[in-house]
């Protein structure tokens, strides 16, 4: 597992490579102001870490002493971001196997550090945003392709929401579960694609049920993504574990719009998938689903009881 002395050993040249570029960079920005920023913003988006302020100190940066020098101060704030982590991360934290897949992450983000062009670093490209979200705890990775975020119910849903869906969600939400916040958001990491399947999904269940334990305040799981669209059973019924694995054991679906991305990702890596669009017999869809906590554990022991004979 990385260590914190591991991590020192990056800290120090980035340090000096910076220097070498422009000593002033660190001294005006330090970055444990940046650290403090991320830590403290409100996320008005799933996965916004950047205030207006941090994102000019950005763009100065680059424009000042070049791109490599901002994906320099990158790399750098993600040693000490991941650092600063370690340091709070004790062993009774987080369960055990969420624990091992942070070290697992963070080992892959120091390796990146020599295998990414400075590109990879622009804080607006997805992966480095997901990379910043787990160096810092806001995420944490759950196995396979996916990582967790324990916050609130999207906006995008309850905006996509005509008024009788509304007030169904609305009273599944006060009723049912107990309000808007503390869900654990699953997420995909499209890096690790390779690993998004019905097993690496099951184990990435069981995961979130040790972090249920951990914190008593979660109140089941969320889920948005065209993937959970129920017209996909006979396009792409490879995915449809997703789906039906909640909704056969608790979890409510609802409709949750369509946004440019949702295109993207759906018609992606299919290429049928594309042909049907292009045809016009496949339009791409989100929902959504909630699965309450109770319902969700009842399932994960059962499942777990069966596993074990």
């Amino acid at each position: 597992m990385i260590t914190i002395e591991d991590l020192e050993k990056y800290i120090k040249p980035l340090q000096e490579e910076i220097d070498k570029i422009n000593p002033d960079i660190c001294v005006q920005f330090p970055i444990s102001v940046y650290i403090d920023s991320v830590k403290s913003y409100f996320q008005v988006r799933t996965h916004s870490y950047f205030s207006y302020k941090r994102r000019k100190i950005f763009t100065k940066i680059k424009t000042i002493n070049g791109f490599h020098a901002l994906a320099l101060y990158q790399k750098l704030a993600l040693a000490y971001f991941m650092k600063d982590s370690l340091e709070r991360l004790k062993p009774k934290s987080l369960p055990k196997g969420i624990i091992l897949e942070i070290h697992s992450w963070y080992q892959r983000v120091v390796d990146d550090f020599t295998r990414q062009a400075d590109s990879y670093y622009d804080y607006l490209k997805i992966d480095f945003i997901y990379d910043v979200g787990v160096c810092c705890l806001k995420s944490l990775p759950i196995g396979g392709a996916w990582f967790v975020q324990v916050r609130r119910i999207g906006f995008r849903l309850i905006l996509a929401s005509g008024i009788r869906q509304l007030i169904e969600l609305l009273g599944y939400l006060i009723f049912k579960t107990g309000g808007f916040r503390h869900y654990c958001v699953i997420h995909t990491y499209q890096r690790y694609l390779p690993r998004f399947n019905c097993q690496q999904m099951n184990l990435a269940y069981r995961l979130i049920g040790e972090l249920i334990k951990y914190n008593p305040k979660i109140k089941g799981l969320y889920r948005r993504s065209w993937f959970l669209n129920p017209n996909l059973e006979a396009i792409s019924p490879n995915l449809t574990y997703l789906r039906e694995i909640p909704l056969q054991n608790g979890a409510t679906l609802f409709k949750a719009g369509l946004i440019e991305e949702d295109i993207k990702y759906s018609l992606a890596f299919s290429p049928h998938r594309r042909k049907l669009y292009e045809e016009g017999k496949y339009s791409p869809l989100s929902y959504a689903y909630i699965w309450p906590k109770n319902e969700f554990l009842f399932w994960l022991n059962k499942t777990n009881t069966e596993l074990l004979g």
